[in-house]
């Protein structure tokens, strides 16, 4: 008698290449978002923008699970560009600042784009 196979080695690869894509496509899809890298970092951030002086500048700093290329004082706000990014998170406790859009509180955010 003769044995059938269905695929035998191929199969199991083909099989186990599409399980490690389906798991690297689930761990893209839930990896956090950057509203929810805000939300965790904006206790923080809020510290920093309380103690933060109006002449200092903070260069490259991880706060929270956030990176800014610097943290400053932009007249009455305190400003915070993200790493690698044309995003940037102001906290303004006065005054919403020209041309940003609110994101909760005090909070605001402005995207520059360079083109």
């Amino acid at each position: 008698m003769r044995r059938t196979t269905t695929g035998g080695p191929v199969l199991r690869r083909t099989v186990v290449l599409l399980a490690g894509a389906l798991l690297l496509a689930g761990l893209f899809w839930l990896r956090p978002g950057e509203d929810d890298r805000f939300a965790r970092s904006a206790p923080q951030m809020e510290a920093v923008a309380r103690t933060l002086g109006k002449d200092q500048v903070l260069k490259r700093q991880t706060i929270g699970v956030l990176t800014f290329d610097a943290v400053y004082w932009d007249g009455d706000a305190v400003v915070f560009p993200l790493t690698n990014s044309h995003l940037a998170y102001i906290w303004s406790p006065g005054r919403r600042p020209g041309d940003t859009s609110r994101l909760r509180g005090p909070w605001y955010t402005l995207w520059s784009d360079p083109h």
